[in-house]
């Protein structure tokens, strides 16, 4: 079955020469009813018309510093645009577009004696997707953006409008049918990015992607390795099986390698096996906020032609196979190594370490200093006596040979 997207966006942008800017600078300062039935002439995407039966109305102006645009924040806004058109920046339009019956879903709208939708969470939603955008282009504080909600019979949704005060600064040039322009295209990881954003705000959903990460990194993968699995007779045994088939090159024991392709069933179902003995908990809240997730985005995102779901889960399930693979690759070269120091040598690398740090030679110290410099001192003296000692005895030897060679000696 296929599942209509609950949430759609489109983007383009138009040139600073074409027509159209200028009819949207112009309808800036207008009332709602004014920009309301002109939509038309400042829209940049041509396979998009209003109906006046279905728009019902449109919202005051706001951008991500305000929800609601007086006129004098209108005014200059529009001077700022008209600064962005005359440095020839780009206008970037985009439009945020919604199944209604999504929208019931979350609650944040109610059709009845009292309609009622959600402004305030499209607003916020809106913000951190332009703010997705003006991060990735670089814009910066010269970035000038506008959005207004619209009430429509069949999709709710809402159009933006960007520029760039200081393209020069900021953009980069291309040429364009024989002309300098400055390179309006939105790359598609961006496009992509901002509607993560989008929906994921709306939808409330970033504490459950942030509990999502932290029990895979955390939970599941690392917990599960430090409590270890050595007492378990089964798992030991598989592992032993898996370590006989293995490449002889450990530097090939890595999850992602293509020489462990034939291994990668029984490095999951170690996984498993090690994740179901030692944080089986963790796994199953895992399981259940991945399958919570996984139809947020079939009902955001859709589904294809033949139905079948996006794999949300099934990709998030895999990198836990990825990590913990790894982990235990990892933990399998660090043991065998050990194992083999172990079969080669009497002692281990602990003992031997323990046995050198007892038989370092100790510090010289002060005292010992103190010692040695009395000892050399003495030395020094008593051979300095020693030396006049003998100088004395050999000067009266040679005096007493002279006086015998001159006849006065006894």
């Amino acid at each position: 079955m296929v599942i209509q997207a609950g949430v759609v966006m489109k983007t383009k942008f138009i040139g600073a020469g074409d027509k159209r800017f200028g009819k949207a600078i112009d309808y800036l300062d207008k009332e709602k009813s004014k920009r309301q039935n002109n939509l038309n002439q400042y829209y940049a995407f041509d396979d998009y018309s209003h109906s006046p039966d279905k728009l019902k109305n449109i919202t005051a102006l706001f951008n991500g510093r305000q929800d609601y645009l007086d006129e004098s924040a209108k005014l200059e806004l529009k001077k700022d645009f008209t600064e962005a058109r005359e440095n020839g920046s780009p206008m970037w339009q985009t439009v945020f577009s919604f199944d209604n019956d999504y929208l019931k879903e979350l609650g944040l709208f109610r059709v009845g004696d009292h309609d009622f939708l959600d402004e305030g969470a499209l607003k916020q939603a809106t913000t951190l997707a332009m703010n997705k955008v003006i991060n990735d282009l670089n814009l910066g504080a010269t970035a000038r953006w506008t959005a207004a909600i619209h009430y429509d019979t069949d999709n709710i949704h809402v159009h933006t409008m960007l520029v760039t005060t200081d393209p020069e600064a900021t953009l980069e040039k291309m040429i364009y049918k024989e002309k300098e322009v400055y390179r309006g295209k939105i790359p598609p990881k961006t496009t992509r990015a901002m509607k993560s954003k989008f929906a994921n705000a709306i939808a409330d959903r970033d504490p459950t992607l942030a509990r999502i990460s932290y029990l895979m990194r955390e939970q599941v993968v690392k917990q599960s390795m430090s409590v270890g699995f050595s007492k378990d007779i089964q798992i030991m045994r598989s592992i032993t099986q898996l370590v006989n088939q293995l490449p002889k090159d450990r530097r090939l024991w890595k999850y992602g390698n293509n020489a462990m392709a034939q291994f990668r069933p029984q490095i999951d179902g170690l996984a498993r096996a090690i994740i179901a003995r030692n944080n089986p908990k963790a796994m199953e809240e895992l399981e259940q906020l991945l399958d919570e997730q996984d139809r947020f985005f079939k009902l955001t995102y859709g589904t294809g032609a033949g139905g079948a779901p996006l794999s949300y889960k099934e990709n998030q399930l895999k990198q836990v196979n990825k990590d913990m693979g790894n982990a235990l690759l990892k933990e399998l070269v660090r043991s065998m190594s050990r194992e083999e120091w172990l079969a080669q040598n009497r002692y281990t690398p602990e003992q031997i370490q323990a046995y050198l740090e007892e038989k370092k030679e100790p510090m010289v110290t002060k005292k010992t200093l103190n010692r040695i410099t009395e000892a050399v001192e003495g030395s020094r003296q008593e051979y300095l006596s020693k030396r006049a000692y003998y100088q004395e005895q050999y000067r009266k030897d040679m005096q007493r040979k002279h006086e015998l060679e001159q006849g006065r000696g006894y």
